[in-house]
């Protein structure tokens, strides 16, 4: 694999990862007796983009450390990565249109870019934030980089989010 042929990755595992959902994963966990709910299946997408944080938090460890990663472990993190975006994005945005009335479906359509606008704005302050002097020096102090660290940071909210959804879902 190239570095250039990563970018790739993300769309094809979207294009194999939604009808392997319909057609293979939900049919099985309904036979399980679990109902895949879209607020189970968003829960669902906030813990795996989590995991993937904390796959590529343990990454940049090793990497930090002097270890060579191949590109074909970074791979498992945006599996993780597109299992959530699929989890969570088709499914918000059918949910949400889909429980509007009629009169407002464009004012939630406007509501969930909006909520996509804020998540990116929180991001943008998060990584400012932790571009402060004090921080870096503060988590330096700790052993190990700013980047691990930011890997890790948001994992840790990516994975409360999701238990706050998945406990107000319920």
């Amino acid at each position: 694999f190239q570095p250039a042929q990563m970018q790739a990755l993300n769309p094809a595992l979207v294009m194999i990862l939604i009808p392997f959902n319909n057609l293979v994963l939900y049919p099985f966990l309904r036979r399980l007796g679990w109902q895949p709910t879209a607020l189970r299946r968003m829960t669902a997408g906030m813990a795996f983009t989590g995991v993937s944080w904390i796959i590529v938090g343990f990454m940049q460890l090793a990497i930090d450390g002097g270890d060579p990663l191949s590109l074909v472990w970074q791979m498992l993190p945006y599996a993780f990565l597109t299992l959530g975006e699929v989890l969570v994005s088709p499914t918000g945005l059918v949910f949400a249109f889909s429980q509007a009335p009629p009169a407002m479906k464009g004012v939630i359509m406007s509501f969930w870019n909006l909520t996509v606008t804020v998540g990116n704005l929180w991001v943008l302050l998060a990584n400012a934030a932790v571009r402060n002097d004090g921080v870096i020096a503060s988590v330096e102090s700790t052993g190990i980089s700013v980047t691990a660290f930011q890997m890790f940071f948001f994992a840790a909210f990516a994975l409360a989010a999701a238990l706050a959804f998945g406990f107000y879902a319920a």
